[in-house]
């Protein structure tokens, strides 16, 4: 069915009516009253459906809560800036390449995939719903989360039968438009061989809160992760791929069980070129970086996700008293640019990577 104004049930209409954008956005501060919803059960999917946003019923020997088989995405929808607004007043951004990184996920924790066309069709229904709530300024967003769990609610250590899906959104401000600081992470693993650092498993970010801490007492703002064997080879930041340029030449990790394959990642290794770029995907040695900044080389050094697009890193800090400052942020802000001028719709993009999604049919819900 084709939701319009007219056919919203009362109850979500009732929802969005007078629902206003805060001042400042922030991150979360306003949690879209809409989400869209889900169950697996009897080795089937429901097809999706939108609902108010109200707790869940959970048993306390709920299994995602014991042994975390959850998963989620990250993803935006932007205010269409570009010439054609006729395409859709909003715009998702690569959502096919988002619906198979879950099922990614899903695969690796046990869990049922999830259709793609049904993933997608989820996200369009619900930011049709909510494109009031889908802010107006470049790099500010309608924040996307959709996730899935084990809702089978027993002890026993073995996967659910039963799995919730869900999409929340939050407007969102731009991420990290300052230069970061970053802090090289020598003791703790973000992820070992063989483990789940590949996929946007939930407890991948659990695990990082506790090394998070003399990051924050000293001043820092993202966790800069080593390899776990040697502790040597720069894998990501704590919620970014990690990028570095020396001279003419980006480099990047290559991607491997414990390196997520970022959507955003995998843009900017498609638009380098066009900046005269060589791209290179090769493991980065530590002391290759800090050396190559010590003697002041070109070095530039930025994190790159959805919730970032591009963040340049201004200074480079370790619990040695390390403390590197990298002036050079050019190539990581044109990137950034360019990204967010597809992202809106300002610019052409390759195909897939811009995806429109129209307002209801009736006009304006909230």
């Amino acid at each position: 069915m084709t939701l319009t104004s007219s056919s919203l049930p009362s109850e979500i209409a009732d929802r969005l009516r007078g629902v206003e954008l805060p001042e400042p956005l922030g991150f979360g501060r306003l949690m879209a009253p809409v989400m869209s919803l889900a169950y697996y059960r009897d080795g089937a999917w429901e097809t999706p459906r939108l609902t108010g946003l109200d707790p869940l019923q959970l048993a306390p020997h709920t299994q995602a809560l014991h042994y975390g088989q959850a998963i989620f995405e990250g993803m935006k929808a932007y205010r269409n800036l570009g010439d054609s607004p006729a395409d859709g007043p909003s715009l998702l951004f690569r959502p096919y390449e988002h619906a198979r990184r879950f099922n990614r996920s899903a695969a690796r924790l046990g869990m049922p995939e999830l259709d793609e066309q049904v993933f997608v069709r989820a996200l369009e229904e619900l930011v049709a719903v909510l494109e009031p709530l889908v802010p107006g300024q470049q790099g500010q967003s309608l924040y996307l989360r959709p996730t899935m769990f084990g809702a089978t609610a027993d002890l026993s250590v073995v996967p659910s039968t039963e799995f919730c899906f869900l999409v929340l959104a939050t407007p969102s401000d731009a991420f990290f438009t300052a230069p970061i600081s970053a802090w090289i992470e020598r003791h703790y693993s973000r992820a070992g061989a063989g483990g789940t650092g590949c996929v946007k498993a939930a407890g991948n970010y659990a695990a990082s809160f506790a090394a998070a801490a003399p990051l924050r007492e000293n001043g820092f703002q993202q966790l800069l992760w080593l390899d776990a064997v040697e502790h040597t080879y720069l894998e990501e930041f704590t919620a970014m791929n990690v990028f570095v340029r020396r001279g003419e030449t980006l480099f990047t990790p290559p991607l491997s069980d414990t390196i997520l394959a970022g959507i955003t990642r995998d843009s900017l290794l498609r638009l380098g070129p066009s900046f005269g770029l060589r791209m290179e995907e090769r493991q980065i040695d530590v002391h290759e970086l800090t050396d190559a900044i010590q003697a002041g080389e070109d070095v530039e050094v930025f994190g790159c996700g959805t919730g970032a697009v591009v963040a340049p890193v201004e200074l480079i800090g370790d619990e040695t008293g390390l403390r590197l400052p990298l002036p050079a942020q050019s190539t990581a802000l044109e990137l950034r640019k360019r990204l967010l001028d597809i992202q809106h719709g300002i610019t052409p993009a390759p195909e897939g990577w811009q995806w429109p999604v129209g307002a209801l049919p009736d006009g304006p819900q909230a």
